[in-house]
C-alpha cells in the first residue's frame, strides 16, 4: 500500500528540522575539544621543560650496559672488571672490542643484534644492545 505525500513529509521534516542543530552542537563540541587541545599544549612559564620518555629513552646508559653485560657476558668475556670465572683466551676482552680500529658503538650494537658464530644469541632489547656497546665503548683507551 503505497503511503501518502502527506506521511512522508511528516516523517522527514523532524530530521530536517534537527540536522542544523546536530550540526551546530557537532561543531560547537569540535571547537571545545580544538581549544582545550590548544590549551594544554601551552606550556607553563612556571614549570620546566621536559623530553618525552621517547627521546629520553634513546640515549644509552653505559651503566645499564654494564649491568647487562655482567648478568649475560662474563662467562666468556672479561669485561672490564675481574673475571667471575676462567675465561677462554680466544674470546676478546670489552677493552680490546672497544680498542679495535675504528671501532663505534654503533658497530657494537648491529654485530650484537645479528646472531653470529660461538656467541649464543641472548636476545636484547636494542635500547639494551644500545647500553652495552655505550659500556664497551667507555672501556676504550686514550691512543698513546
Amino acid at each position: 500500500m503505497p503511503m501518502s505525500h502527506r506521511t512522508v513529509t511528516w516523517r522527514v521534516r523532524p530530521i530536517q528540522r534537527c540536522a542544523p542543530v546536530a550540526a551546530r552542537l557537532l561543531a560547537i563540541a569540535a571547537a571545545a575539544c580544538a581549544f582545550t587541545s590548544l590549551a594544554n599544549g601551552q606550556s607553563n612559564e612556571n614549570e620546566p621543560v621536559q623530553k618525552p620518555d621517547a627521546i629520553q629513552a634513546k640515549k644509552p646508559d653505559p651503566e645499564n650496559g654494564r649491568a647487562v653485560a655482567r648478568a649475560l657476558c662474563t662467562n666468556c668475556h672479561m669485561i672490564g672488571d675481574q673475571p667471575n670465572s676462567a675465561v677462554n683466551a680466544d674470546v676478546p676482552s670489552f677493552v680490546a672490542i672497544a680498542n679495535i680500529h675504528d671501532q663505534s658503538a654503533e658497530r657494537i650494537s648491529n654485530w650484537l643484534h645479528n646472531a653470529h658464530g660461538p656467541m649464543p644469541n641472548a636476545h636484547l632489547t636494542r635500547k639494551e644492545l644500545g647500553d652495552v656497546a655505550a659500556y664497551i665503548m667507555s672501556l676504550r683507551q686514550p691512543k698513546p
